[in-house]
């Protein structure tokens, strides 16, 4: 029993820990290929941004498995609580994906997702072609996440906590259908997306067609691990539905899916506009992140209703790692382990806090206001394999009338995390 009375699923931690084990101490089968490479990749793009040639090969991985001509990839994150809170929390498998890649030739890429979400629903992730055949362009036609924001277009598996900041999550563009086109200069990123069509993620669909845009500005330093990454993105759509116009998040974990903001359908929008600011450096081991979100609603018969949200968050590795950042797209991948289990070492520790706030309360939209303060500790096995630990306070929900109004719970919650790429 806890110290509420609650009875603590001892069975569920040692499945956990027994899954932890046996993929921290499989056989690493093309951990090596991966890292050589990630590695081939990364020179190989600081040597075309410095040389001023194609940049957008370091966009693509060129390896292929046998199978089908080309390559399966799966990410698996299992959450579970540590204590009771908040109420109802339970073991979840938050995020189940196939993936499957094939290059056609230097230039034409297919990429096919399929994503068990926690919810319990099988929606479409990633489906698209890209094309590469351009000096400093890429092309993608198909299923993808606008690029907004930096914590949305950096990989899920390479987040820093468990889940996206509550600004994120409830204000960012979802993911949708159209083409988008990135070009990238010696010291920007520019990304123009065209929204024709809407899909379904975890459990919410926004309508409408839109344009978004994102710059980022990145001086490009390389050998000694630092980074800075200056940007900013702007999206506007039209034709939006009230029915589909809706802003929400969970208290920054998934062991339940209860939202303690969320403005429901807000009635009589018609078109949203969204702008974001985005800051990151890494410096070695230690690196900071923050970025300040806004969305605004116009409504027909109705004034205009506004919501923001920021997070700003510090990671420092106890060992000698690094985040890595993709020069080549502007986004953060998954963490390389300089000495990971099997291997002579053991793995690679972080510890991060994190401070995030959302609004999503303006005239009589009384979506709620939620604080928090994180604390993470992740443990990288290998490149396939991260533990994670979050300590989430929620310091205080404002959401008059509602049953979540005045709850601040002590969240502390584990994730096992498991990715082949």
């Amino acid at each position: 029993m806890d110290s509420r009375g609650h009875p603590v699923n001892y069975l569920f931690y040692s499945r956990v820990l027994t899954l932890v084990l046996l993929l921290a101490c499989s056989p690493a089968m093309g951990d090596e290929a991966q890292a050589e490479t990630d590695t081939t990749t990364v020179e190989g793009a600081a040597n075309d941004i410095l040389t001023d040639v194609s940049y957008i090969d370091s966009l693509l991985v060129k390896r292929e498995f046998p199978v089908i001509g080309g390559r399966w990839g799966w990410e698996m994150f299992v959450d579970g609580p540590l204590n009771s809170e908040p109420d109802g929390a339970e073991i979840t498998l938050r995020r189940a994906k196939l993936k499957y890649v094939r290059n056609f030739g230097n230039d034409w890429r297919l990429k096919l997702t399929g994503d068990y979400n926690s919810g319990g629903d099988l929606e479409l992730s990633d489906n698209y072609v890209s094309y590469s055949g351009w000096k400093r362009g890429l092309l993608t036609l198909g299923i993808n996440d606008p690029a907004f924001s930096l914590e949305s277009v950096s990989q899920s598996s390479a987040l820093t906590f468990m889940e996206r900041g509550l600004a994120v999550a409830a204000l960012a563009e979802r993911k949708s259908g159209g083409v988008s086109f990135l070009h990238r200069s010696p010291h920007s990123i520019l990304n123009a997306s065209l929204i024709f069509f809407n899909v379904s993620q975890d459990n919410l669909r926004e309508d409408g067609q839109g344009v978004v845009l994102h710059y980022v500005y990145s001086p490009v330093e390389f050998g000694d691990g630092r980074s800075m990454h200056f940007g900013g993105s702007f999206s506007y759509r039209v034709n939006v539905s009230e029915d589909n116009t809706r802003f929400r998040s969970r208290p920054e974990v998934a062991t339940v899916n209860d939202y303690f903001v969320d403005t429901g359908s807000v009635a009589g929008a018609d078109t949203v506009g969204r702008m974001s600011v985005e800051v990151s450096q890494v410096l070695g081991r230690f690196s900071w992140q923050s970025e300040l979100l806004t969305a605004r609603v116009h409504r027909s018969g109705s004034d205009s209703v506004t919501f923001w949200g920021a997070y700003a968050y510090a990671s420092w590795f106890l060992t000698g790692d690094s985040r890595n950042y993709n020069f080549g797209d502007g986004s953060f991948e998954q963490v390389r382990i300089g000495s990971p289990v099997l291997k002579g070492g053991i793995g690679a520790f972080e510890l991060a806090f994190r401070a995030s706030i959302v609004d999503l309360t303006d005239q009589d939209v009384v979506g709620g206001r939620e604080k928090n303060l994180t604390v993470g500790l992740n443990w990288y096995a290998n490149q396939r394999m991260r533990l994670m630990l979050n300590l989430v306070k929620v310091l205080d929900v404002e959401r008059a009338g509602n049953e979540y109004h005045g709850r601040n719970p002590l969240i502390f919650s584990l994730r096992a995390q498991w990715v082949l790429n």
